[in-house]
């Protein structure tokens, strides 16, 4: 089912436990055997009500970050949990991790895989490698995560590579450990030529400030284009770090702010609007395959998008346009423009000193 269908399900009720549990049966005495939740080493289980554990790396704003005032996580996921744990009476703890710990090398990630936590939040369920190793819970925003190629920009303003190349003999890193992954670019066309891309090598950043590292094999010559979400630099390029978020800053950056601002000036992409990489958009929760996390998580994530808090969440953290509305929402959210990223590269009313360069004319 794809989120696009939540507000078509019947509402489901997640609350206190039923006699036999969310993953035990009743003995024949009425007492109820097994766990309310996957089982995690190391984590008291819950004993009333299901108890989740779930992970995210802060520096993904505003999905994902450290509040300023109180250095705690924050961001439109962690607020999420935490509205759906009072809805349906669950006991959400948020922890910290790095992203490589949940994926990584076309892998799921040491936490994920041996149970440091349940789920990892804020993933894209992506073709190909993910599928055959994960479970992904549905959606929270709408599909609105386009992917695309960044090139570097000749002294002139024009790309080294133009949209027109289908990168036969190119070089093109991928961002390790996050979406786009390097087996996505087979599953896209490209919007100039209408062909498939072909005869290129994927080249992986670092797990260690995967974007950061991306960006600078970019722009030191190693690789010819860089396979990343078409909105990345605009969250990363702000002088000074500060998110367009109005009441936040994106507090203690891990990436070099001075170095994505040079889209447009060094470096701009050549495709956009990417959308067939994956399934759906944002995720609340990846697990492990057979966790039957979803069990606990669907039901009440579809419960959770149809209330006013849903909404303010969306508001706060500057998302609503992304947002499935309901009927809590203003009229302007059923119709919202389309962001430049999300324009097909054909259409782009945009030169490549804007950083986006519409295709060859």
């Amino acid at each position: 089912m794809t989120a696009a269908q939540n507000f078509q399900c019947k509402a489901s009720t997640v609350g206190a436990p039923t006699s036999a549990g969310f993953y035990g049966n009743a003995s024949g005495d009425g007492h109820v055997q097994g766990l309310l939740e996957p089982f995690l080493p190391g984590i008291m289980p819950g004993r009333t009500r299901p108890k989740l554990v779930l992970a995210i790396e802060p520096n993904w704003p505003p999905y994902a970050f450290i509040d300023p005032y109180t250095g705690s996580n924050d961001g439109m996921a962690v607020d999420m949990a935490k509205g759906m744990g009072e809805l349906c009476n669950l006991d959400v703890v948020i922890t910290q991790t790095q992203w490589t710990e949940c994926w990584v090398d076309r892998s799921i990630g040491r936490g994920l895989l041996n149970g440091d936590y349940h789920a990892c939040m804020t993933y894209i369920y992506s073709k190909g490698a993910r599928e055959r190793h994960i479970d992904v819970s549905h959606a929270f925003l709408k599909d609105n995560k386009p992917v695309g190629l960044l090139v570097r920009l000749n002294e002139d303003g024009t790309p080294e590579i133009d949209g027109n190349h289908n990168l036969n003999g190119k070089k093109v890193v991928h961002v390790n450990g996050w979406a786009p992954t390097e087996d996505a670019l087979g599953f896209v066309v490209n919007n100039c030529t209408g062909e498939r891309f072909s005869g290129y090598e994927m080249v992986p950043s670092s797990p260690i400030n995967p974007n950061d590292d991306a960006l600078s094999k970019l722009l030191d010559g190693t690789v010819d284009a860089m396979w990343v979400y078409v909105d990345q630099s605009v969250y990363y390029r702000n002088a000074g770090c500060v998110f367009s978020n109005p009441n936040k800053t994106s507090p203690f950056p891990d990436w070099d702010c001075a170095k994505w601002a040079g889209l447009g000036k060094k470096f701009a992409y050549i495709q956009t609007g990417l959308f067939s990489h994956a399934y759906n958009g944002t995720t609340l929760a990846m697990s492990k395959k057979g966790s039957g996390l979803n069990r606990i998580i669907n039901p009440c994530l579809e419960r959770f998008m149809r209330t006013k808090e849903y909404y303010k969440v969306c508001t706060k953290h500057g998302l609503a346009q992304d947002c499935y509305p309901n009927s809590y929402f203003p009229e302007q959210y059923f119709t919202s423009p389309d962001a430049v990223w999300d324009i097909h590269t054909q259409d782009l009313p945009t030169r490549c000193q804007d950083g986006y360069c519409a295709c060859p004319s």
